[in-house]
């Protein structure tokens, strides 16, 4: 478990933070005794659970390749749909689990598992905002605790565009009133973007600033992930 990290109480947002900083951060990690891997995280009110299974053998050929593979799922609690799934909840769940796929394939050192499958199994209970992002950082520190090889951890941060400002990790409302959007996973020890996904308009400038504020983001979240996991680690045996 972490501690939270702090937001300050001197923003100019609707709940009290600045521009540049994350809502309250809570990871555990150990949360579900039947996956080889799991995490709890919440950012805010977004909270999300997700499992690692595996590996197993795939059921399906290849091909010519002898790498393994990852198979994502995000599902949503009928809470979270009610909030998200404005376009259909199936079409939501599959466009997250693709989004989630692309952003961690590039870290697992899918070679030294040939022809096998990892389950990366994701809920999202609660849907707060910026909520992609968070799967990401979830399902990054879950293989990481099912002690699959990984290049880096894979923090993921939502920058939104409104109002002539750029806002990290957005609440709920915030996304709703964004007039574009931006989300960056990366893995920072090796400085490589895994994914980005920016929409609406940008100029060159908001883009830099974007850009920054996101790759920023990235290193502050990697350190909060590192002491989660290090904490699980370091904790006793039997301990609560």
């Amino acid at each position: 478990m972490t501690d939270p990290m702090d937001a300050s109480t001197s923003g100019n947002r609707a709940d009290g933070r600045g521009p540049e900083e994350f809502r309250t951060v809570f990871i555990k990690t150990g949360v579900l005794s039947q996956a080889k891997g799991s995490a709890y995280v919440e950012f805010g009110t977004s909270k999300i659970m997700v499992g690692v299974f595996g590996p197993r053998q795939s059921e399906v050929k290849l091909g010519f390749t002898d790498t393994g593979r990852l198979n994502c799922e995000v599902r949503l609690t009928s809470f979270a749909a009610h909030k998200l799934a404005k376009a259909g909840q199936g079409q939501v769940e599959s466009s997250a689990a693709q989004a989630l796929q692309q952003a961690l394939e590039a870290a697992v050192q899918l070679d030294k598992f040939p022809k096998a499958v990892f389950d990366v199994s994701a809920m999202v209970l609660e849907a707060g905002g910026s909520d992609l992002a968070v799967l990401i950082t979830a399902a990054s520190v879950a293989l990481a605790e099912a002690g699959v090889e990984l290049y880096d951890l894979v923090p993921a941060v939502h920058v939104s565009k409104q109002g002539g400002q750029l806002l990290l990790d957005p609440s709920l409302d915030e996304c709703g009133a964004e007039e574009g959007s931006m989300l960056v996973a990366l893995m920072p020890e090796l400085n490589e973007v895994t994914s980005l996904a920016v929409v609406g308009l940008w100029a060159d400038s908001e883009m830099r600033e974007g850009l920054e504020l996101a790759l920023g983001g990235c290193g502050q979240l990697k350190a909060v992930m590192r002491e989660a996991l290090m904490a699980a680690v370091e904790e006793p045996a039997g301990a609560a």
